[in-house]
């Protein structure tokens, strides 16, 4: 099983260079420009569509999540990346099932015209809670949308563990069966980090976390498919994160 770590492309050339632990190193890239220290460097890739930070959302604005996803592909076919991650976007107040409808139908829609690579669809939550998002709503988290997503599109399905745990949370779900119930989906990539629901802590360490590991290392060792660490950015707790899941899944 492949473990890798994840970086922004505005992140320093030394965080890239200090990355030869990992499998991989996925990217989030914040420019086109900024793709260029990556090239230099002979690694394997994967590509993270600019999310709602940037103003990612077909159902908010399809122009500008178009422009988002037009670089991402960029830098996927400068960086040799054949796996690109997208999320869903979120919606303008809480949204109705109409509205949500409309949303996955615009997801669907704008997936569909990525013509390089294997585009993966990221389960999200309901709700934002933390300082970045607070509340802004989202779609693309429960099983039913994601589907109806990856069939209209034909796109693959990337699953984050902590973006389930925190719906689990939201709506009152076993956290066991929203995975369970996620995993028919059949993954090709998962995202990992930890999270502290009661301290409104996310992206925390994996060892810092609400979330069932060894749980976690199971179905990760049955998969048998990439995973990307979304820990903190600190070289000797990713290196410790990377050993502890590549020994334990073996």
């Amino acid at each position: 099983m492949e473990v890798g770590i994840k970086l922004w492309s505005k992140n320093s050339v030394s965080c890239i260079d200090e990355a030869d632990f990992a499998d991989f190193i996925e990217v989030l890239p914040t420019s086109t420009s900024s793709i260029s220290k990556f090239q230099r460097r002979k690694r394997k890739y994967v590509i993270h569509v600019p999310h709602e930070i940037f103003g990612f959302s077909p159902l908010v604005n399809m122009e500008k999540s178009r422009k988002l996803l037009d670089l991402a592909v960029t830098a996927a076919r400068k960086l040799k990346a054949r796996l690109l991650i997208m999320h869903g976007g979120f919606a303008k107040g809480n949204p109705d099932e109409e509205t949500i409808a409309e949303g996955l139908s615009k997801v669907a829609k704008l997936a569909k015209t990525v013509s390089y690579g294997r585009l993966l669809i990221e389960n999200s939550i309901p709700k934002g809670t933390f300082h970045i998002d607070q509340g802004k709503h989202y779609i693309c988290y429960s099983y039913e949308q994601l589907r109806r997503v990856i069939e209209e599109s034909g796109i693959g399905f990337c699953l984050d563990f902590e973006h389930a745990k925190i719906t689990a949370h939201q709506l009152g779900l076993d956290f066991r069966d929203h995975i369970a119930e996620l995993m028919r989906l059949r993954p090709e990539y998962f995202q990992l980090s930890g999270v502290k629901l009661a301290a409104n802590m996310h992206h925390t360490t994996i060892f810092n976390s609400d979330i069932d590991l060894k749980f976690v290392k199971r179905i990760l060792k049955k998969a048998n498919k990439p995973v990307c660490l979304e820990t903190p950015l600190d070289v000797e707790q990713r290196r410790k994160e990377v050993a502890f899941l590549k020994q334990t899944t073996a």
